[in-house]
């Protein structure tokens, strides 16, 4: 049996006329029972299911109130008449579940829904193992706590506390206090409300700003940003080493292959080192000095003293990682990261493209040629389009690089055709030797050109086509030569620093990727961990 209180819900008449229950609209939502599905998916995803957390019910019996007050609601009758009417229904959560036999009583205070639990009924002599008496100073005192409500009123549970004392065995007398569990007594809300800030502000990367804005919209809680912030910096400190993290996270799935990759944060000068995995983990972060090959190789050592064996590295050209990577794990095939390479290669083409636009509108202004100077604004105005893969171009954008190429002098033709070269050779190439051949092709149309620019990408090529093309001859190298795993690991830094105007300091980042990890590795509750005192020397089973 649930705790009952409450619950302002809305009626409108049924396609029968009657009041039925499939009919009820949620005055949070003010929409139809179908949108409802849609919350309910909502909170699954942050970690909160309807039925488990905040359940409902219309039918059933119910408990009377300790203060049965009639809230009027009004609704459309078939003829547009209002009518009043005043709803008593179940509510179920974490806390009530945990607390049914301490429940004294509901009612509605100033528009909060309070839900009142007195710990002096749980049963202490059985907690306590002793049939001495418990006894109570007369002086108790409340403790409210905010709770999530999908319904038009806020919820506040208020625990009422006092000094307990009990004899034991050798007839002295012990004091006590009962505990608060399922909620946070520090922080004045439940569970669920720290969750649901942390899974928004780290994994979906919200900014505290808004974060706490929706809880003052949807929710009617009153948090600040500087409250949120201080939840996750505690609640980081409580948990686990990043070795500890790591260790976990390798006995969970093993691990053999290792993207790594650096970043500056904004605001600082120091650069940040991620490390992931294959099944796009981050693994480690690491701040230093900068990425120079002493640093990384020290980072790494790191790792493989924590038990990482690793069998294929990838990374960008930075000599500092590829050292470092040879140094740790001679043995270890590497792969440069596609991302990296292709990045290198796109910045020629968009150097050279530009270049060739320059001329054009210089040849027009000189000439004053209003036809080539049009040209000139329409390379201008395609670029974007003319860098593209064939393949991600829309109709729109082939029709109009046809009719640029109907009316250009042959630029823009050898041009899109040198970006198919460039795709077939990474992208459609199935041995060494087949991707040998199309770099024939590609270096005969790129000297036919001559652009600068251009032949920069074949010196390019011709430096790291080891690298950049081992997954042709190594098996195994190929699952992960587009992943860009590495990379994918400095977007989630990016996104939490922009989203959250920058990470003042290098333990709050930290605090951030560890709870990431709790949350989206090993499905951790982190809101356990924010009142636990010391870190925990065992995690939980996952």
């Amino acid at each position: 049996m649930g705790v009952a209180h409450l619950l302002h819900m809305t009626f409108v008449p049924g396609l029968c006329g009657s009041l039925c229950h499939p009919c009820f609209m949620n005055p949070a939502m003010e929409s139809p029972p179908h949108l409802l599905s849609q919350w309910e998916v909502f909170l699954q995803d942050v970690g909160l299911v309807l039925g488990r957390y905040v359940r409902p019910r219309g039918h059933g019996h119910t408990v009377q109130l300790s203060f049965p007050q009639r809230i009027q609601w009004h609704v459309y009758g078939g003829e547009g008449d209002r009518m009043a009417v005043t709803v008593q229904m179940q509510f179920e959560s974490v806390v009530t579940e945990m607390y049914e036999d301490a429940f004294v009583g509901s009612s509605i205070e100033n528009g909060t829904t309070i839900i009142q639990f007195d710990l002096r009924k749980l049963d202490f002599q059985r907690a306590l193992e002793t049939t001495s008496t418990i006894c109570w100073r007369k002086e108790p005192y409340a403790v409210e706590i905010h709770e999530l409500s999908p319904f038009r009123n806020p919820i506040k549970y208020r625990f009422i506390v006092a000094q307990g004392s009990s004899l034991n065995d050798q007839n002295q007398r012990v004091y006590f206090t009962p505990d608060i569990q399922g909620v946070s007594t520090s922080q004045h809300m439940s569970n669920s409300i720290i969750r649901l800030a942390c899974y928004l502000a780290v994994v979906y990367g919200v900014s505290l700003r808004h974060i706490a804005l929706l809880f003052s919209a949807l929710f009617l809680i009153p948090i600040t940003k500087s409250s949120i912030k201080r939840w996750i910096d505690d609640i980081g400190s409580h948990l686990p080493t990043p070795e500890e993290m790591l260790r976990q996270l390798l006995a969970l799935t093993p691990v053999t292959e290792c993207p790594i990759d650096g970043s500056y944060p904004l605001g600082t000068d120091h650069c940040v080192m991620v490390v992931k995995d294959e099944h796009d983990r981050i693994l480690m972060t690491h701040e230093a000095a900068s990425e120079n090959g002493d640093d990384a190789r020290q980072f790494l050592q790191r790792l493989k003293d924590r038990g990482l064996k690793v069998t294929a590295a990838f990374s960008d050209d930075s000599q500092s990682f590829t050292e470092a990577i040879k140094a740790v794990y001679p043995h270890a095939r590497f792969q440069a990261d596609h991302f990296h390479t292709v990045k290198h290669i796109w910045g020629h083409l968009k150097k050279s493209l530009l270049s060739s636009r320059r001329k054009i509108k210089a040849k027009g202004e000189e000439k004053t040629d209003e036809k080539v100077i049009e040209q000139a604004k329409t390379l201008w105005k395609l670029r974007w389009s003319l860098l593209k893969k064939p393949g991600n171009l829309s109709g729109e954008e082939k029709q109009a690089i046809a009719e640029l190429e109907s009316e250009d002098t042959g630029f823009v033709h050898s041009f899109r055709t040198i970006i198919r070269q460039l795709v077939n050779l990474f992208d459609h190439a199935h041995s060494e030797a087949q991707a040998k051949l199309r770099l024939k092709q590609l270096r005969q149309d790129i000297h036919t050109l001559e652009d600068q620019h251009l032949d920069k990408i074949l010196q390019f090529l011709d430096d790291h086509w080891d690298q950049a093309l081992r997954y042709l001859r190594k098996k195994g190298m190929g699952t992960h030569r587009r992943g860009s795993n590495s990379e994918s690991g400095m977007r989630l830094l990016r996104r939490l620093e922009k989203n959250h105007d920058g990470i003042r300091s290098a333990a709050t980042r930290q605090h951030y990727i560890q709870i990431y990890q709790a949350m989206k590795y090993l499905s951790l509750d982190v809101a356990d961990f924010i009142e636990k005192g010391p870190q925990l020397a065992e995690l939980p089973g996952v």
